[in-house]
């Protein structure tokens, strides 16, 4: 699902603790990032702006992940992309305490710290 919505993440300041809290938009995506108040609105606004969208969905969502490549005993490779299949449900449950989380950032009392893939 990370990937699936990475776009939209790379929109949002974070800090790098590995860079001495280097300014960056999006994530580290495997090491640490920090949400702190200057990326907390967006990210909000981000996760509120998917959860509306995931809430229209069917029980089961299917989407469409990266292209991957089978490759054949032949010269011929082929490829297709990866079917990705999410309960609605635990999705939206997971949307619901991301928002929760940077509204309490927002505040300025809490960072939001992403530990990496």
């Amino acid at each position: 699902m990370f990937g699936y919505i990475q776009d939209s993440l790379n929109w949002i300041e974070t800090l790098n603790p590995d860079k001495q809290n280097e300014s960056m938009l999006g994530f580290n995506y495997y090491g640490r990032s920090i949400i702190g108040i200057n990326g907390a609105s967006k990210f909000n606004k981000l996760m509120k702006a998917w959860y509306l969208m995931f809430n229209e969905a069917p029980e089961e969502i299917i989407l469409t992940g990266r292209y991957t490549w089978i490759e054949d005993e032949g010269q011929q490779s082929m490829g297709e992309y990866e079917k990705l299949i999410f309960c609605r449900k635990e999705i939206l449950d997971l949307l619901s305490r991301l928002i929760e989380f940077s509204t309490m950032v927002e505040t300025g009392e809490y960072l939001m710290i992403y530990s990496g893939i």
